[in-house]
């Protein structure tokens, strides 16, 4: 067949990230289905797109990267297809994100300014320690409102049940917008990586039912088990999230 053109070479990168995202959130990943998905979209035969994907290891092995498992480097991949996958693998980072529209846009934004203001490399070893404890304590939210909110759901998180206390911190449901969003019922207390998720709008509550809803790019990941899971009520139905919020939330997650 003809020169791999650019547009498929692209292709060969997403779905190789795709698949380290998969390895990483620990799914199986099953390269023979996503070799025959990616041959049914843009030609070429499953073993081609495979011998592709050992060329994309290639590369990663050239820049000191790991490489998927079962994907052996394949050296012979010729000079104008590596410059092509190099450009596209450096593109797209070692990162492969859910996150889409407006709030892409802001993560993306703040990573610029604190790429530019130095605040990833910090001067010693005790700055990195204050930070990272300063990070940890600005997630945990306010004293008050995440004691509030450790009593109310006695405290495990609302969506997993977790019982551990340093990781559970109190998760706005509308976002801050002075001390009066400090209230127990536009709050719940989350587990801190459901906590960044939910923030991201890649998990929600669906105020009717109060079931958790999963963003379909991430329910074939450790996190699709929680899709329709019921969340955990408080002590007290006066400390019930808000519906009114909670639909608020939902508006704002473009897969809903």
């Amino acid at each position: 067949m003809d020169e791999w053109t650019e547009d498929e070479l692209a292709a060969a990168v997403d779905a190789y990230r795709q698949m380290e995202a998969q390895l990483t959130s620990g799914s199986r990943i099953e390269k023979a289905t996503v070799y025959k998905e990616l041959a049914d979209l843009h030609g070429r035969t499953p073993k081609a797109w495979e011998y592709r994907m050992q060329n994309i290891s290639h590369v990663l092995e050239q820049a000191g990267e790991r490489w998927l498992p079962g994907l052996r480097p394949a050296a012979n991949v010729g000079t104008r297809v590596e410059a092509i996958l190099a450009k596209l693998l450096s593109r797209s980072t070692a990162v492969v994100s859910h996150v889409s529209g407006p709030t892409k846009e802001l993560l993306e934004r703040e990573v610029k300014l604190a790429e530019a203001s130095g605040r990833f490399s910090p001067s010693d070893a005790l700055d990195e320690r204050r930070r990272v404890l300063a990070s940890i304590v600005r997630r945990r939210g306010q004293a008050a409102f995440r004691s509030a909110l450790l009593h109310a759901y006695d405290g495990r998180c609302a969506m997993t049940g977790c019982d551990v206390t340093d990781a559970l911190e109190a998760a706005h449901i509308h976002p801050y917008i002075g001390q009066a969003s400090n209230v127990v019922n536009n709050g719940l207390l989350l587990r801190a990586d459901i906590h960044t998720l939910f923030d991201l709008y890649l998990v929600a509550i669906n105020p009717d039912s109060l079931r958790i809803a999963v963003a379909p790019a991430l329910r074939q990941s450790t996190y699709g088990g929680l899709d329709g899971s019921a969340i955990k009520l408080p002590v007290s139905a006066e400390m019930a999230a808000s519906q009114d919020a909670l639909a608020w939330h939902l508006s704002q997650c473009l897969w809903a």
